[in-house]
């Protein structure tokens, strides 16, 4: 059976070009070490997000299914467009067959519950190879993005510390590797409004409108005249191996 890596092309597209995401897929490339005909399995991990979405807090009835990150559908974009060869892969299908895998990438994971990553973690670790390697990452909330306290709050409770990540995978007989990335950006105030009103951070799927619309009015109050807004981007990044390749 041959699987696809599908990125969305007008969720790409509408991303901005000078964004933070591509001075990232380097380092990722390396931590994975990935060479020119390697193939990266691009776990899937949506499956498990819908079976436990309805415990996040206030999420809407309508609305259960934890959306696709911007940052992640981009960074797999720029992943390929790279030239890096990736297979898009379910967990159900991950482990159906008896295979051996070498680089597996999970984005936007470092929302996943307890439960879930913990099975997931199993599984990854049963099917691959000796000398294989799981890389973990995830955008994270900092004190200064451009968010209204409100929905700051929401993500910070809902991300994980990547060393509670990296915890789960010693665990789970893993050795691990904490890597943190932070880049400055400089963007209009305008285009944080946007962001906010597209609910660009999946957090934001929690709320109604009603209360994006004050969540705006908090943006455009603290921000008043400012055309431009400076904040930090920030990346975080969780490598696993295997013990005895380690040794």
């Amino acid at each position: 059976m041959t699987h696809t890596a599908l990125v969305p092309r007008m969720a790409a597209d509408a991303l901005p070009p000078n964004g933070p995401v591509p001075s990232l897929t380097k380092r990722i490339v390396e931590l994975l070490r990935v060479e020119k005909e390697d193939l990266v399995v691009d776990l899937y991990c949506r499956d498990l997000q819908f079976r436990q979405a309805h415990v996040l807090e206030g999420v809407r009835p309508c609305d259960q299914m934890i959306a696709p990150s911007p940052f992640g559908e981009r960074l797999a974009f720029e992943l390929i467009t790279s030239g890096v060869r990736m297979v898009q892969m379910g967990t159900s299908t991950f482990g159906r067959y008896p295979m051996r895998y070498e680089k597996v990438l999970v984005r936007d994971g470092f929302s996943l519950f307890k439960g879930s990553l913990r099975r997931l973690l199993a599984g990854v670790l049963e099917q691959l190879d000796p000398a294989g390697r799981l890389l973990i990452v995830d955008s994270a909330p900092g004190s200064d993005t451009p968010l209204f306290a409100e929905g700051l709050r929401r993500w910070r409770r809902q991300h994980r510390s990547p060393h509670v990540i990296a915890e789960l995978m010693d665990e789970a007989g893993f050795s691990t590797q904490v890597e943190s990335a932070d880049r400055m950006r400089r963007v209009s105030a305008a285009e944080c409004y946007g962001w906010v009103e597209s609910r660009y951070w999946p957090i934001l799927e929690t709320f109604h409108d009603a209360e994006l619309e004050r969540g705006l009015d908090e943006l455009r109050a603290r921000y008043g005249s400012q055309r431009t807004v400076e904040f930090t981007s920030r990346f975080d990044l969780v490598l696993g191996t295997k013990l005895e390749a380690a040794a």
